[in-house]
């Protein structure tokens, strides 16, 4: 019988679901409990609390991996306490398994055994051929329906988040992994919501007199700055420093400082960013005398501005393989398994905004091809979707790795 162990995962009942799934499959399935927000969403047995120090953690996971435990479950290898975890595992010959929302989205999931791109081809001949296998046995399934919409999913995350601030009570050794303290980016979503009908405003208006939108056309080369979250562990630990503020700093100065004189730079926010980091004064004073060239606009139709855009640059986001597939040239900053010669501009930053090397549409395609069929299964962590995922996901998990 394969035993399955979970971690943390999304701020939701979704492992719950994909507990009754595996178990449905004859699979025995138990979750650690790290704070009560945990305890409120999985409602089912199977639970093991975790409730010692810190610091016992590394042995204790250890221990009970060691009893019998087949497969580890988890979502965000950098989240405190799976780094130790997912050692343990690996020492004892325990599978382990990444979830995290798709890549290719929306509609899909990303499943990783041994994490993030560990096993995907890295060179375009091994992409090619593994694309050519995929399509010759009728390729990935279609995606899922979407997830759920923002007031359902922001529910969700209240009722997991304030469960988790009574964990110094019941759980003394959780330690959370966001940036900032919920009720901090609680109050800041407020803000947000209350002045975001003003903020897409002028988004709309800065992407329009730059011609990213409506008839006109750009003035001049007009480049993308996709930004992603702060708290990203896919930023801080496999971007290009740990902190996305010096990251932008630095994609400000090298277009200030490299770009032709009449090319601009628009940064676009992730769509949940919380609004705590001031951006736009970042970029700007970073950029110095061509913050005149320089601007955020949030919202908008991304496939769209890529259309009109001379090229993107981000650190890893997911926007960046969309930008190769829409035949926009692309410079990824950090670690990205879709960055590969022949996909993505290879040479350095400062060259990229005088020459940016356009991406081949074949093997960009290929590339999307191979990563939806290995990387990905069809659904979402909540709402329509999650029954789905859930159900694929399962299967997956106790399937031969495909890679």
């Amino acid at each position: 019988m394969r035993r399955i162990l979970m971690l943390q995962g999304p701020s939701n009942g979704f492992l719950a679901r994909l507990a009754a799934a595996l178990e449905a499959r004859g699979a025995q399935a138990r979750k650690v409990i790290v704070h009560p927000g945990e305890a409120l969403f999985w409602r089912r047995p199977g639970a093991v609390h975790f409730r010692a120090r810190a610091e016992d953690w590394p042995g204790w996971i250890a221990r009970l991996l060691g009893d019998g435990v087949t497969d580890l479950v988890l979502l965000g290898d950098r989240r405190p306490g799976h780094p130790e975890a997912i050692a343990a595992a690996k020492a004892l010959g325990v599978a382990v398994h990444h979830l995290e929302l798709g890549l290719l989205r929306p509609g899909r999931l990303g499943h990783e055994p041994d994490g993030p791109g560990a096993r995907f081809p890295r060179d375009a001949a091994g992409v090619r051929a593994l694309a050519a296998r995929v399509r010759a046995a009728g390729g990935a399934p279609p995606p899922g329906p979407r997830g759920a919409g923002f007031a359902a999913y922001a529910a969700m995350d209240v009722a997991w988040n304030l469960g988790a601030l009574a964990a110094p009570l019941t759980h003394p050794g959780y330690r959370r992994h966001h940036i900032h303290h919920p009720l901090v980016e609680y109050a800041a979503w407020a803000r947000k919501l209350a002045l975001g009908p003003a903020a897409r405003a002028r988004g709309a208006a800065r992407r329009r007199a730059w011609g990213l939108e409506g008839a006109g056309a750009p003035p001049g080369p007009v480049f993308l700055f996709a930004l992603q979250l702060r708290g990203d562990s896919q930023v801080r630990f496999r971007g290009a420093g740990a902190d996305l503020r010096a990251v932008a700093e630095r994609v400000a100065r090298s277009f200030a400082a490299h770009a032709p004189r009449d090319a601009l730079l628009l940064a676009k926010p992730h769509p949940m960013d919380n609004r705590l980091t001031g951006w736009a004064a970042t970029l700007s004073r970073a950029a110095g005398a061509a913050s005149g060239r320089v601007a955020i606009a949030e919202g908008g139709d991304l496939a769209a501005m890529l259309r009109r855009a001379a090229g993107m640059v981000t650190v890893n986001s997911g926007a960046g393989l969309e930008a190769a597939l829409a035949g926009t040239p692309v410079k990824p900053l950090g670690r990205a398994v879709w960055d590969m010669e022949g996909v993505t501009h290879q040479g350095d930053l400062d060259g990229f905004w005088q020459a940016p090397r356009l991406p081949d549409p074949d093997l960009a395609e290929d590339l999307r091809t191979a990563l939806d069929w290995a990387a990905h299964v069809p659904g979402g962590f909540d709402g329509p979707a999650a029954a789905l995922g859930a159900e694929a996901l399962a299967d997956r998990i106790l399937a031969p790795p495909r890679l």
